[in-house]
């Protein structure tokens, strides 16, 4: 490692990983990104977890609204929703982009909303569901980048503009979300 990093997690707080830099350095840079350590934090504080709206609020998060519905076991409920909206809108948005991925597969995370391995293999977390359509659309459209960028350099973010002109409206309304069930 060569470079300091400073996260915010829910379970461990903030975290700093030190390559190996002296203490009273790291304490400066701590320093110098407290305000956006704080509003990081506070944006962690904001955000309800699909569990707690469904145990508290006895409401499922659904396409970006909270609904009444009766859920036997909450995590078969996202797995089942996620994979339908998902497969249903994917290949519509595949074949926009002239892209085909070579498998789609789902499964639990607590970070990421999706990813795409170097075969061209495309991975959804089985939360999506709790998404407005948009933010869907929007992973969707990033993930299918992948095949064509491997990155996060400017062609691949010319391509996402490509397809959702607004997509930097999309990603900040999707870090009000929470890709973790629990």
């Amino acid at each position: 490692m060569k470079n300091l990093y400073i996260t915010i997690s829910p379970e461990h707080g903030v975290v700093v990983k030190n390559p190996n830099y002296p203490l009273k350095k790291v304490q400066e840079i701590v320093e110098s990104k407290a305000s956006w350590i704080y509003a990081k934090i506070e944006e962690l504080q904001d955000k309800k977890s699909i569990k707690e709206i469904y145990e508290k609020e006895g409401k499922v998060l659904y396409l970006g609204e909270k609904k009444a519905l009766h859920v036997e076991v909450l995590e078969d409920f996202y797995r089942q929703n996620t994979k339908k909206i998902v497969l249903d809108k994917i290949q519509n948005i595949a074949d926009e982009m002239g892209l085909k991925p070579n498998k789609i597969s789902f499964r639990k995370t607590k970070r990421r909303w999706g990813s795409c391995n170097f075969k061209n293999e495309l991975s959804f977390t089985i939360s999506i569901a709790q998404l407005p359509l948009e933010c869907i659309r929007y992973i969707i459209i990033h993930e299918l980048s992948h095949i064509l960028h491997k990155n996060h350099k400017r062609e691949f973010y010319q391509t996402i503009k490509t397809y959702m002109p607004n997509y930097k409206e999309i990603e900040k309304r999707l870090k009000s979300y929470s890709p973790s069930l629990d």
